[in-house]
């Protein structure tokens, strides 16, 4: 499958105030112009935006990976950051990019890691749904920070 970057229009911000552990806490325009890759993971059926950031940094911690890098020259600690993705499953939210907007040693290096981004990243998602269960977050620096508890009931 080809990976599909996108925009994630300002309604769905200014809908979603409420919302915490955001990137760009109550800034919806920088919010809506910030590239996301489109991932849609056949583990519970939703469609998943994950933010590329300029600052990722490391992508593997020492309590797991976070994200997975994507640098450029300009900007060698960029990556994808799974702590920060979002549930959207109504693609009216959803503006896919005309013109690129990344640079294409980027857009090469998602293309080539497609798969093994998608894998990282349902690692990540059935770690975070498995603590859930037990009641964890708040306890699991890996997902502590993580914008996925927005859309608990989704798993639940």
């Amino acid at each position: 499958m080809e990976p599909k970057l996108c925009y994630i229009k300002e309604n769905y911000f200014n809908e979603r105030k409420h919302f915490v552990k955001m990137l760009d806490t109550g800034n919806t325009l920088k919010q809506s112009r910030r590239t996301h890759l489109c991932m849609e993971i056949e583990i519970d059926s939703n469609k998943y935006y994950v933010p590329l950031r300029n600052n990722l940094g490391d992508e593997l911690r020492k309590f797991g990976r976070i994200g997975h890098a994507i640098p450029s020259k300009s900007r060698p600690k960029a990556g994808l950051d799974y702590r920060y993705a979002l549930v959207i499953n109504d693609d009216n939210y959803i503006e896919v990019q005309e013109e690129k907007k990344i640079p294409n040693s980027q857009l090469k290096k998602i293309k080539v890691d497609y798969e093994l981004i998608k894998a990282e990243f349902e690692i990540y998602v059935k770690g975070f749904v498995k603590t859930i269960k037990k009641n964890r977050i708040d306890k699991e620096p890996l997902y502590k920070e993580s914008s996925l508890a927005n859309f608990i009931k989704v798993w639940l």
